[in-house]
């Protein structure tokens, strides 16, 4: 995990992408919130231009007047928004998986408790598994500074052998965001109790496929089916 160290710990997004026929004013508002935290711009796709809901998502977006929004009303995601973080509904994400490794995206599923949507506890989880940990460490570190997180709990899955690891991870994290408690947690329960015990605003897991073919990995599968949180699947 020492790629950490050598590169910026901002999340390489050009930009953040909602549909508004998906996501509903709850993502458009959590998609605007996180394009503002990360400074790139809003895509938000809509629905036909005489759509009542329009005038909802443009109340919504007022409270946002410095940044970049871009309204978009073709039925798919343009190839020119590759790269962009894109914002969609669990009900979306349950219909396609398996998520990032599709085209390359980072994927965040919104839903959960309205103080998780909200951002107000302060605190981002890290999952760590057999594939993709670097990705989902630079994620997590970046948005914990983005946020305004004060707490960035690191777990590690029991069969991981990961324990220097983790302890060269925290050391990182602290240099990147040193007003950030860094939690590192070897032993663990299921993420569904886990994210239960301690709620938190975001919860990353690695969106990679353990191998061609085979599917999430199992914390992946299982935050995307339980979490009480936003859910950001890295790609990396």
């Amino acid at each position: 995990m020492t790629a950490l160290a050598n590169e910026s710990v901002r999340v390489t997004a050009t930009c953040v992408l909602v549909d508004v026929r998906d996501s509903g004013a709850t993502g458009v508002r959590w998609a605007a919130a996180c394009a503002e935290a990360l400074g790139v711009g809003l895509v938000v796709h809509a629905g036909p231009k005489n759509d009542p809901t329009h005038a909802h998502v443009a109340a919504l977006l007022a409270e946002h007047p410095d940044l970049t929004v871009h309204i978009e009303h073709s039925e798919c995601t343009p190839g020119r928004w590759e790269g962009g973080l894109a914002v969609i509904s669990r009900a979306r994400a349950l219909a396609v998986p398996p998520l990032a490794g599709r085209d390359l995206r980072d994927v965040v599923v919104v839903g959960g408790s309205p103080a998780a949507v909200a951002c107000r506890f302060g605190v981002v989880t890290a999952v760590l598994d057999a594939v993709g940990g670097e990705g989902v460490l630079q994620r997590a570190t970046a948005f914990c500074r983005a946020r305004g997180a004060t707490r960035l709990r690191v777990l590690t899955r029991p069969y991981l052998d990961a324990g220097e690891a983790l302890d060269a991870a925290a050391d990182l994290v602290h240099a990147a965001c040193p007003d950030v408690i860094v939690e590192l947690v070897r032993e663990i329960r299921s993420v569904q109790e886990e994210t239960r015990l301690f709620p938190s605003d975001l919860l990353v897991v690695s969106g990679r496929e353990r191998g061609a073919a085979e599917g999430l990995q199992p914390a992946a599968r299982a935050a995307l089916h339980h979490a009480p949180c936003p859910v950001l699947f890295s790609c990396s």
